[in-house]
């Protein structure tokens, strides 16, 4: 049996996602076996989260039906994938030490000790 998981470019996106439905049904998962690198693929972690995140997230989940959790996770993942840096309007180590080291110089800055 042969799959074409690429419907033609000529249809919508509507089209397509019915068409990749159909020929997921199409499969037969009956035999099919766990992934032995589930374990491998993720880590489970816990962090503490301010009540405004996870409401947001909860609210960005809530129309697809997705908990807080899901959405986060999804989010990390797109934001990873994508190579997105983060501006966070504070100074890395690296620019810290710069700006330390800068003022010294001038003398704008104690001397610890």
């Amino acid at each position: 049996m042969r799959f074409t998981w690429d419907p033609p470019l000529s249809q919508s996106h509507s089209e397509k996602v019915a068409v990749m439905r159909k020929q997921a049904k199409d499969v037969d998962f009956s035999n099919a076996l766990p992934n032995p690198f589930f374990e491998q693929l993720s880590e489970e972690i816990t962090f503490r989260l301010d009540f405004r995140s996870i409401e947001y997230f909860e609210e960005l989940g809530r129309p697809y039906g997705l908990l807080a959790q899901d959405m986060i996770g999804m989010y990390l993942r797109h934001m990873a994938g994508s190579g997105y840096k983060a501006n966070l309007g504070i100074l890395t180590l690296k620019e810290r030490e710069e700006l330390k080291k800068s003022l010294e110089a001038e003398g704008k800055l104690p001397l610890e000790g």
